[in-house]
């Protein structure tokens, strides 16, 4: 391999936008995922409008819906936010086909069946070792510029000795879509006595929708999840379920390894709202990040400082609303006035940046009930 050749480990969407990228640029990229079909399991997400300036392109091969309005529910209070641009409904693995289809066109390898097994330091380079255990085989290759994109429990983060994310379970059940339900509205309910985060309501289509919930592992999301359902009164068709990593502000996402380089991206690099647990135009991002760290050879830390940034704020408000109350929530609804949906309709969630001091300065309120959380979070620890 030549000097800048580039190894990526996961075949994510991070990992797959990566070796697209670098493969644009025609460097040498070889990507390498354990499993030996793309894109399982089968999860449908939804994103911002913002994934398609990311990827440069939009991705309607992955697109199920467009929703316009969300719905937001507490115990004794309801709002509704109109989208300026519609969220996109997509599911997970289409979107990964798409992006394996558009690498490969570029010339990038993808190799499947591969898992890795750790890497070595051999001064001028790393050598990555990776196992085919069905062929019986294992490949040691030789890199200088080491990428890992191999989701939330990354063996290259833990190689690198950089594995300190927090992961969250995700479940979901895919429904029958009841009349009482509309095609483009995502629903959220808030329910402190259930979960911290929230659970949800997204449309696929006419026809079908996905409701689900975030918690600490598998066994709480499958069990809060299977506790909501009967009260939607909704047909299950399957379910859906993914482990994430939520961004942690102190994560280092490079290591430099005599004169290589090991990057991180995506949920291996933690680069998901820990809002939400939302990483895909996340990650997207960070891949970009990543790339131009290696094409311009400059830190990664410095190409990836503004989605560090806007990924702290989101650290920063989850842990206000770890320390809301049902009666936090029903006041934070209630203070949603014409200025604050004004602007959570104009900036997305991957815009918090843009739309924190505009929501502080229309509804004063909001810094209220942050400063009353922060200090009810004091007081019980």
């Amino acid at each position: 391999m030549s000097k800048n050749d580039v190894v990526i480990v996961g075949a994510s969407t991070a990992g797959l936008f990566a070796a697209y990228l670098l493969a644009k640029e025609r460097i040498p990229v070889k990507l390498y995922d354990e499993r030996v079909s793309l894109g399982e399991p089968y999860r449908t997400l939804i994103v911002t409008s913002k994934l398609t300036q990311v990827l440069g392109f939009a991705p309607h091969e992955a697109i199920l819906n467009r929703v316009n309005r969300i719905e937001l529910v507490s115990a004794h209070r309801h709002s509704i936010v109109e989208l300026g641009e519609a969220d996109l409904v997509i599911e997970r693995q289409r979107l990964i086909e798409l992006l394996a289809q558009k690498a490969g066109e570029e010339g990038a390898e993808i190799h499947l069946g591969f898992k890795f097994l750790g890497f070595e330091d051999e001064g001028e380079r790393v050598v990555t070792s990776l196992a085919n255990h069905t062929r019986g085989e294992t490949l040691h290759v030789v890199t200088n510029v080491l990428i890992g994109a191999d989701g939330a429990l990354s063996d290259v983060a833990q190689a690198a000795a950089r594995d300190s994310k927090k992961t969250v379970a995700i479940v979901q059940a895919k429904v029958m879509l009841t009349e009482k339900n509309s095609a483009d509205c995502v629903k959220v309910w808030f329910d402190r006595q259930r979960t911290e985060f929230f659970y949800w309501l997204i449309p696929e289509s006419k026809r079908t929708a996905v409701i689900g919930l975030i918690a600490k592992n598998m066994r709480e999301a499958r069990e809060g999840l299977e506790e909501f359902l009967p009260s939607q009164r909704c047909e299950v068709v399957e379910f859906q379920s993914g482990q994430v990593s939520l961004h942690t502000p102190f994560l280092e996402l490079s290591r430099a390894v005599s004169k290589s380089r090991i990057l991180l991206v995506g949920d291996a690099g933690g680069q998901v709202k820990a809002t939400t647990a939302g990483g895909v135009v996340a990650g997207l991002r960070g891949a970009r990040a990543a790339v131009k760290a290696v094409v311009g050879q400059e830190p990664y830390g410095r190409t990836v400082r503004r989605l560090k940034r806007e990924l702290d704020l989101h650290s920063l408000v989850r842990g206000v609303l770890t320390g809301f109350g049902d009666g936090d929530y029903d006041l934070l609804l209630e203070s949603l006035n014409l200025g604050t949906k004004g602007v959570l309709g104009r900036y997305n969630r991957d815009e918090l940046k843009q739309a924190l001091f505009r929501l502080l300065v229309a509804q004063p309120r909001l810094l209220l009930l942050g400063a009353k959380s922060l200090l009810h979070m004091r007081s019980v620890q």
